[in-house]
């Protein structure tokens, strides 16, 4: 396998009417379930493209948080899953732990720690099995390998480098990370696909819906001369969300970036298929990784 690892990262979040996270919050105000006709609309909309336009290869997260704990394990969502294993597609576990006033919960480690284990739980009772886990607004802990790693989860498509916002509990040095943790708690780290330099989301990171099709493009071309550079095999993602492939515009430029980076260095990997990329199947529990949350 040559060239650059490239997840196509679809986030599955329900709608919110907040906006962001902070409609994922349990307000007393927000009790009505996700529309189900709404989610299969999105979900069926994502398999029928990442079947066409990628063979089954990406990454589509389960949706988990104080407002919606349980949904997305439940009810009309089973098949859709279970249709996506069987495709070769990975799945992510996906806590978006927002406090009402925009802040994450991310903070508060013995919360994570419940919630893991709740939706670890919850997805085995439901026949359901994670690839991957992915934080909820690029918040993180530096004690989350660690309990990731307890329940078998060794892959994580967290990180967004250069991004600081100590009140979201993001702190993610400007540096292209490809693990994080140190000895037994070490996982591998599928970064968000950044230029290098710049920190706005709008122009230096591949985030389909805060960027043009050029700049996701030019982008690119950063990460192939990082890459070549470095001549160290490695994987990063493409951030899509539901709402964005239901839309035509937002839909056509993700397929056309997607078929323009595989046309220039890139190759579509599950998680699977990314630690074969990286060649972090065999990470040594003595090989140094990048810390995180260093200014905290």
């Amino acid at each position: 396998m040559n060239g650059i690892g490239l997840i196509w990262l679809i986030d599955a979040d329900p709608p919110s009417e907040a906006g962001g996270g902070k409609g994922f919050y349990p307000a007393s105000r927000y009790k009505t379930p996700p529309d189900p006709a709404v989610m299969m609309h999105r979900l069926q909309t994502i398999g029928s493209l990442v079947d066409g336009e990628a063979g089954g290869r990406a990454v589509i997260t389960l949706h988990t948080s104080p407002r919606y704990r349980n949904d997305f394990f439940e009810g009309p969502y089973h098949e859709f899953w279970r249709q996506r294993r069987a495709a070769g597609t990975s799945i992510a576990l996906h806590p978006h732990e927002d406090r009402e006033d925009g802040s994450s919960l991310y903070d508060d480690l013995d919360h994570l720690e419940k919630v893991i284990d709740m939706s670890m739980t919850s997805a085995a009772s439901a026949n359901i099995s994670f690839d991957i886990f992915r934080s909820g607004g690029f918040s993180f802990h530096p004690n989350l390998p660690a309990l990731l790693r307890k329940v078998g989860l060794t892959v994580d498509c967290s990180a967004a480098p250069g991004q600081r916002d100590i009140s979201r509990a993001m702190d993610w040095p400007a540096t292209q990370v490809s693990a994080i943790g140190e000895g037994e708690r070490v996982i591998a780290e599928i970064p968000l696909g950044w230029n290098g330099s710049g920190t706005a989301f709008e122009q230096d990171y591949l985030y389909n819906e805060k960027q043009d099709l050029e700049g996701l493009k030019r982008v690119w071309d950063c990460i192939l001369k990082q890459s070549e550079a470095s001549r160290i095999p490695r994987a990063v993602n493409f951030l899509t969300h539901a709402f964005g492939l239901v839309d035509p515009h937002w839909r056509e430029q993700a397929i056309c970036f997607l078929d323009w980076a595989c046309r220039h260095g890139g190759t579509l990997v599950n998680a699977e298929g990314a630690l074969r990329m990286m060649s972090l199947t065999t990470l040594s529990e003595k090989q140094s990784t990048l810390p995180i949350y260093a200014g905290r």
